[in-house]
């Protein structure tokens, strides 16, 4: 099910690519994978995670913009965006992305 939400968030205009991370910083899938800029996922969603009670987190550089979202679980979703991307869609698309993952993970348990 996961495979499908983050799919759909990657076809968004502006998003290079999504993924989830478990709650100890592993990556669990990616919607496209071997992704350049995904090569480190792990790494920045785990350096992210060590921040007290954050929904989410945006970081901007040159090249593109990271968000990675906390979710109820524990998890966090994360994705990639163009730098001139529309982020009012994105965090839209995100939000129910989160929401349909977040449900999905409570009742996988």
């Amino acid at each position: 099910m996961e495979e499908f939400i983050l799919s759909d968030l990657a076809r968004v205009s502006g998003i290079i690519n999504a993924a989830i991370v478990d709650k100890e910083g592993f990556l669990l899938f990616e919607a496209k994978e071997n992704h350049e800029q995904s090569m480190n996922i792990s790494k920045i969603a785990d350096l992210l995670g060590t921040k007290d009670n954050f929904s989410r987190i945006t970081v901007t550089s040159e090249k593109a913009i990271l968000i990675v979202e906390q979710l109820g679980t524990g998890h966090r979703l994360v994705i990639w965006c163009e730098q001139s991307c529309n982020l009012g869609i994105i965090r839209k698309n995100l939000e129910s992305a989160s929401q349909r993952l977040s449900d999905y993970l409570k009742n996988a348990k």
